[in-house]
């Protein structure tokens, strides 16, 4: 019976621990040389719509500054997002239901960012190529 109940609390931790991972922070991601040639307000733009297709609601904080929520069922997700004409960084900021404890994460949390992050780097570069 006892080892009954080691076991049971071993596979506990087991999946508790595999729904977890490293909270992950995308800081100073470049962007292609040519993105130079967009405005900030360009840049900003593309960011909004991009995550804005992914569900993401953006607020803006100021000029290279806005936080992006992502709210599926009862789980949030908030990012600081920071950007210029050469990088961007995509940082935790806060969450709701993601098992946060300073350190690690509901693992889900880092596709969501992983996702957005990938997004906005082909939104801004395509955009920047189509620029004259």
């Amino acid at each position: 019976m006892r080892s009954l109940k080691i076991a049971s609390v071993f596979l506990v931790v087991a999946v508790l621990s595999a729904c977890s991972a490293t909270v992950q922070n995308f800081s100073n991601q470049p962007f292609p040389a040519d993105v130079a040639k967009l405005s900030m307000a360009e840049i900003e733009q593309t960011i909004v719509e991009t995550a804005t297709s992914r569900e993401w609601i953006v607020q803006r904080e100021g000029e290279g500054h806005l936080t992006a929520t992502y709210s599926p069922r009862t789980h949030s997700a908030k990012v600081a997002i920071y950007f210029d004409q050469k990088q961007y960084s995509i940082l935790y900021a806060d969450s709701t239901n993601l098992q946060y404890n300073g350190k690690t994460i509901h693992r889900n949390y880092n596709r969501w960012v992983n996702n957005l992050r990938q997004d906005i780097l082909h939104a801004v570069s395509a955009r920047a190529a189509l620029a004259n």
